[in-house]
């Protein structure tokens, strides 16, 4: 564990890393809680929504850093197909999350709405489509953001807890170390209802 620790404090941040100052890329991993896909739940403020070019930011970012090497090298799939997203979940912690620009163009999003990131899971394979890149970004980086309550409705913002939680049993992890937080909050992976 203090192994892992010292490796996530020996990757310098995106700023230091020499990359611009988007929102996308200020803070360490340019909000990236995974390499490819982030396989928990994520409720939580839709802070932003990303251009085409803060996904080329955070794209350049991962490969510099070794990130996404089963993910296409080039940039143009990622373009194409991919939205990138940040979401506020526990504390304001910035997430940066992506979903198929098919599905966003789907549905309106608007920041400051509440809304629930999902990993694509093999009930949704119906979903993919497309060649070999537009595959591997289906299953080895985007999930689906699906918004809860819309800015402003506090009494549908208090039915839920923010954070992260295991897709299998609700348990919440800890956006800032990954862990599971044994007195941390509990939802209903289903309903996404707390349980505890």
């Amino acid at each position: 564990m203090l192994l892992a620790f010292a490796f996530l404090l020996s990757i310098p941040s995106a700023r230091a890393a020499g990359s611009d100052s988007s929102p996308h890329c200020t803070v360490d991993h340019c909000g990236l809680l995974a390499d490819g896909v982030y396989t928990n739940l994520v409720i939580g403020r839709l802070d932003d929504v990303g251009s085409d070019a803060d996904t080329a930011r955070v794209f350049r970012w991962a490969k510099a850093h070794g990130y996404w090497k089963n993910l296409p090298a080039a940039v143009q799939p990622y373009l194409r197909d991919v939205k990138l997203v940040t979401i506020a979940g526990e504390e304001g912690h910035p997430v940066t999350l992506f979903m198929l620009k098919t599905e966003y163009a789907s549905a309106p999003y608007h920041a400051g709405d509440l809304v629930r990131y999902a990993p694509h899971d093999a009930a949704h394979d119906e979903t993919a489509q497309g060649g070999p890149a537009d595959l591997a970004l289906f299953h080895g980086l985007t999930g689906c953001v699906a918004t809860l309550c819309q800015k402003g409705d506090g009494a549908c913002f208090k039915r839920y807890r923010q954070g992260a939680f295991t897709t299998t049993h609700g348990q919440q992890v800890s956006l800032a170390t990954g862990r599971l937080m044994p007195e941390g909050a509990r939802i209903d992976p289903v309903s996404l209802l707390p349980v505890r």
